[in-house]
């Protein structure tokens, strides 16, 4: 046993086994080749599940200057817990529990899983709500069911609490960018508080099918205003989803408040609004997406691939977070591109918030031991 496991295990219970270590060396990115092929063992696990135990953590971090990875429940697909540094320590935080609603607000600690908080009132929940942790969701997330309508997690988390290298801060307003969606580079977070909505009724299912894509994105916007979710996909990825349907060149499937076909928020969100991880695990063709101003969303016409387009907000402005799959050139529009196959947060964050991303992280982990390589900063 090395020295730093030694250290360790007179405050934690450390886990070495191959088995373990084996499991946490990869999260949901083994869909991503490239992002498994980076992946190394890490030395050892440990298990958080309260907040002294974050700051005894970080002060053992600044005496003895290992590098660390916080993990929840590993659902993420941008490989954002997999450690790509020889000696990384995995800090799983699935035993930090705890939640309360207080005035339209869910205040939660990180470990709190979304099928133990209950998803009914949340502005956006993510396609993997069923197994994942809102602390994962809250540093490595970003749009999900409701993000049309709510906007994205960093849209939504009024408050967050990390503990870093340099201390303890409680960040509210923007300063929240500094760690929503980080990847847990500039922080562990011990306390997050997000605001809950309620929701207009049941949302239904309709579907309309089109000849172009300008008329299907002509009539996504004029059910805008009713619509939690609307997807616009052409037809390889609509007959890919739903192949017992008849479908047209482009399609429409949202999820509305008013007349439809009913179906759980479950399903809905599952089903309906989550194609992308379902429809690379039956392909295992290439894939990746583009954020698109929906102004330049036409140029996508004619392209061969599938192709799924989910409307979204963040902070009020409306895109296209655009998936391609078995596509041979991605387009070349001025937009914004969220690659799916990188492991840098630089890749997939605007420069507006990855600056506040940068600025933190020099500022409380200036030696980047948390989650290393994650964000370039230098």
């Amino acid at each position: 046993m090395i020295e730093v496991e030694k250290i360790l295990s007179q405050y934690f219970e450390v886990y070495s086994d191959k088995e373990t270590l084996e499991k946490y060396s990869i999260d949901y990115g083994y869909l991503s080749p490239l992002l498994s092929s980076i992946r190394k063992i890490p030395k050892a696990v440990i298990k958080i599940k309260d907040e002294e135990e974050i700051r005894a953590l970080m002060e053992l971090i600044n005496e003895y200057h290992f590098p660390i990875i916080v993990r929840g429940s590993g659902s993420n697909t941008l490989g954002e817990t997999i450690p790509i540094k020889e000696g990384t320590i995995i800090v799983d935080i699935t035993g930090f529990k705890g939640f309360e609603r207080r005035s339209n607000y869910l205040i939660t600690r990180p470990g709190s899983e979304f099928n133990e908080i209950g998803i009914e009132d949340l502005p956006t929940i993510p396609t993997s709500f069923y197994m994942a942790t809102i602390g994962g969701y809250v540093a490595g997330g970003s749009l999900g069911f409701g993000s049309l309508r709510n906007g994205a997690v960093w849209d939504n988390v009024k408050e967050v609490e990390v503990y870093t290298p340099k201390g303890f801060f409680s960040l509210s307003g923007d300063d929240v960018y500094s760690v929503v969606q980080s990847a847990g580079t500039t922080g562990i977070i011990s306390k997050i508080k997000m605001r809950t909505v309620k929701r207009q009724g049941k949302v239904k299912v309709i579907r309309r099918s089109f000849t172009s894509l300008v008329n299907a994105i002509d009539f996504s916007l004029k059910i805008l205003d009713d619509a939690e979710f609307i997807s616009i996909r052409n037809k390889q990825m609509a007959e890919l989803i739903e192949p017992n349907r008849k479908w047209d060149k482009w399609n429409v499937i949202a999820g509305v408040y008013g007349e439809g076909e009913e179906a759980s928020l479950k399903d809905l969100i599952t089903t309906f609004a989550g194609t992308y991880f379902t429809a690379v695990n039956k392909t295992k063709v290439n894939y990746n997406s583009l954020d698109i101003p929906l102004e330049k969303l036409n140029y996508i016409e004619g392209m061969k691939a599938m192709i799924s387009c989910e409307l979204s907000k963040s902070r009020n402005k409306l895109f296209s977070h655009t998936y391609f799959l078995g596509y041979d050139k991605l387009p070349e529009i001025e937009g914004y591109s969220f690659n799916l196959h990188s492991y840098k947060v630089n890749d997939r964050v605007e420069a507006d918030r990855l600056k506040k991303m940068i600025d933190f992280k020099r500022k409380v982990d200036e030696d980047d031991l948390l989650n290393p390589g994650k964000l370039v900063f230098q």
